[in-house]
């Protein structure tokens, strides 16, 4: 008799768990999956460094070079030739723009690179952002007059035109040791004043990087106010400009 109470009592308890709900247990005639949480997996590759992409560029960041914000100007470049504004340091890199001597307004970056061979400066133009060669950059400092340092010195140069005579005041500044470069970086006009802009780079201060000089002369006719020789364009004035290397101070000095 205790045996069949027993097997009834179990047959009870089973009948009543099986009517109880199990939230856990998928129904009999559900056949959707449940869904499995995300594993968080560690990427394989991290993101790449912008720095990373110059690891193939020779050479390293220069310590000397103009600071953000300073404005630009383009120097030595044979009028009208353009120069290049390149994507990365080096003359095989390539071209952005061909930016226009005369007419471009560069500021610097404050990122300056140095080469075995040259020295580069980072530039924005206002279209885009670009690499040119230092030699062809300065800071513009101070404009006087220089005619009677040169009158003084030489006499009142005259020549056959105002191309020849402003070649004659660009070879009174340059220098021999080392050689500089002379080049014609404006237009010649001719009116009742004749004038040419003649730049003299590379003097070999680490302050003074050269001048642009901006030379008028009097036609033969009109120039018997001067001290003349012979020659169709005599000297008039010589307005200098200095081209700083390292920079300007508020007052237009070199640094």
């Amino acid at each position: 008799m205790k045996h069949r109470l027993v097997i009834a009592a179990a047959a009870a308890g089973f009948l009543v768990l099986a009517g109880c709900a199990q939230p856990d247990a998928p129904a009999p005639d559900d056949t959707t999956v449940p869904p499995v949480p995300p594993t968080a997996v560690s990427p394989t590759e991290e993101p790449a460094d912008p720095a990373d992409e110059d690891e193939s560029l020779e050479g390293e960041p220069s310590l000397f070079g103009p600071e953000a914000g300073a404005d630009m100007t383009i120097v030595g470049v044979e009028y009208p030739g353009t120069i290049a504004l390149l994507e990365t340091p080096g003359e095989t890199a390539s071209v952005i723009s061909d930016l226009d001597p005369l007419t471009a307004i560069l500021t610097a970056t404050g990122n300056n690179w140095s080469l075995p061979d040259s020295t580069w400066y980072e530039l924005d133009s206002g279209e885009s952002t670009g690499w040119v060669n230092a030699r062809n950059l300065t800071q513009l400092g101070q404009t006087d007059d220089a005619t009677s340092a040169i009158v003084e010195a030489e006499g009142r140069f005259s020549a056959d035109s105002i191309e020849e005579l402003g070649l004659q005041v660009a070879e009174f500044y340059a220098s021999d040791e080392p050689p500089s470069r002379v080049v014609k970086s404006g237009p010649a006009e001719r009116g009742d004043l004749h004038e040419v802009t003649y730049d003299v780079v590379g003097l070999g201060d680490d302050s003074v990087m050269g001048y642009r000089l901006h030379v008028f002369g009097l036609p033969a006719e009109d120039a018997a106010e001067t001290e003349t020789t012979e020659g169709a364009v005599t000297l008039r004035t010589v307005e200098r400009t200095v081209m700083c290397a390292r920079g300007v101070t508020g007052e237009g000095l070199c640094v």
